[in-house]
């Protein structure tokens, strides 16, 4: 499609979302905006879906049904980037480089127009054109502040493009990350594994808490949760920048190790082992100590595993061992 057609098609469809989310009182929000906005451009079947549903039954399309869409069918897609924010501001980039080379214009002919009334000015002849310069010199003065308040639309339009790219980083972030943690999350796992080559050498190190149930049952979840948070920190501080730190579920933890070997990941793995061993949490509550906390580790590498899975299954399988063996050890696969 050319980008003439790119441009037209773009601004009927922002036309359209601008004129829905008016007739349904919906405030437009960046968010609102790019739900509605990939609705009327039929985009995603799923969400036009759900928001016909909701108008043939008579719904109130609130901002909670909205914020739900987005964060459904949105916010951890590139789809919102590719149909949406992309063509919108080629649109609005587009106009304002028009605007720009019409106020350019202006300020030529306006030059030029104070030169001829000069002119005029010193004879008493021309007294018609001198209306004439008046009137031109209104005109493009009215155009100017036209322009001027155009421009602060679309700066204001820019704003919340720039708003909404920041929702979406947010959003993603949030699709990722754990939230308890600060680790990466399963899903966020898949992502960083895409941009690595499994044909590389990689290890792993699969680390779970000893005997955590116990620590729920007898200090309560939210001191669990305090638990996990300080082994994910300690976590965080053995590994480097490359390395995928993931909480990959209750009380387990992954760490993928690219480009490194068992030797240098069994080093890790007992850094990370023996921190968590010396450390000493307090109840603030009751100014006690827990009981002595305690990881296991199970260490593989990605010698004989056709994929990612295999390589965690390998990993898994040492973690059991180290169960097995007394706890309070890292194992490696054979």
């Amino acid at each position: 499609m050319s980008s003439d057609k790119n441009y037209q098609v773009t601004s009927n469809f922002s036309e359209l979302t601008h004129d829905f989310l008016s007739s349904h009182l919906i405030a437009p929000t960046p968010v609102n905006y790019a739900v509605i906005y990939l609705y009327i451009s039929n985009e995603n079947e799923q969400l036009s879906a759900a928001i016909d549903t909701k108008v043939q039954q008579n719904g109130l399309i609130t901002a909670d049904f909205m914020a739900d869409l987005f964060k459904r069918y949105i916010s951890f897609s590139e789809q919102i980037e590719n149909t949406v924010i992309s063509p919108f501001e080629v649109t609005l980039n587009k106009t304002l480089d028009q605007i720009s080379l019409q106020v350019g214009n202006g300020e030529k002919v306006t030059k030029s127009l104070e030169k001829l009334n000069t002119i005029l000015t010193k004879t008493e002849h021309h007294k018609s054109l001198k209306h004439i310069v008046g009137y031109l010199f209104d005109t493009i003065s009215s155009t100017k502040d036209q322009h001027q308040t155009l421009s602060q639309e679309l700066s204001a339009t820019q704003q919340e493009i720039n708003q909404l790219k920041d929702k979406l980083a947010s959003s993603r972030e949030e699709a990722f990350v754990d939230s308890l943690t600060g680790l990466l999350n399963r899903r966020g796992c898949d992502d960083k594994l895409q941009a690595l080559s499994f044909t590389d050498t990689h290890s792993s190190i699969i680390i779970d808490i000893d005997h955590f149930k116990k620590i729920n049952d007898n200090f309560g979840h939210f001191i669990g949760d305090k638990v996990i948070q300080r082994i994910a920190k300690t976590i965080k501080g053995h590994v480097n920048d490359q390395d995928v730190a993931v909480r990959f579920g209750g009380e387990e933890f992954l760490v993928v190790m690219p480009n490194k070997s068992i030797p240098e990941a069994k080093k890790t793995a007992e850094n990370i082992r023996l921190s968590v061993e010396k450390m000493k949490l307090i109840q603030k509550e009751t100014n006690t100590y827990l009981p002595p906390i305690s990881v296991s580790i199970g260490i593989a590498q990605n010698k004989n595993t056709p994929d990612w899975a295999g390589l965690f299954k390998q990993a898994d399988d040492a973690l059991y061992q180290a169960k097995n063996s007394g706890r309070n050890r890292c194992i490696c696969a054979l």
